[in-house]
C-alpha cells in the first residue's frame, strides 16, 4: 500500500520500525531499501548500514525472515562482528 501511494505521488517515503510483523509483510523485496540504525561498540557511534551492505546476509536469510532475523538480534549481532563492508 504505501509503496503504491508513494508512487501515484510521486513522491519517497521514509518509514521507521520496530516491528518484526511489518518487516516480515514487506519481504526480501525490501532489502536494498532497508538501513539498519546501530552504535559501534567500540566508539558508541551511531552509524546507518544498509542491511545489504552485511556480507553474511544471504546466510542470515536462509534462517529466516527480515523480522525474525530482527526480533532475535542475529542482524545486530552481525553488525557488531563487523561482517559488512
Amino acid at each position: 500500500m504505501l509503496k503504491e501511494v508513494g508512487g501515484k505521488r510521486s513522491i519517497d517515503l521514509l518509514l521507521t520500525t520496530h516491528n518484526p510483523a511489518l518487516l516480515d509483510v514487506m519481504g526480501t523485496e525490501i532489502v536494498p531499501f532497508v538501513t539498519v540504525s546501530h552504535r559501534d561498540v567500540e566508539t558508541g557511534v551511531s552509524e546507518l548500514t544498509l542491511l545489504e551492505e552485511l556480507e553474511t546476509l544471504p546466510k542470515l536469510l536462509a534462517l529466516g525472515t527480515i523480522g525474525k532475523l530482527s526480533s532475535q538480534g542475529k542482524i545486530e549481532d552481525a553488525l557488531r562482528e563487523g561482517s559488512h563492508a
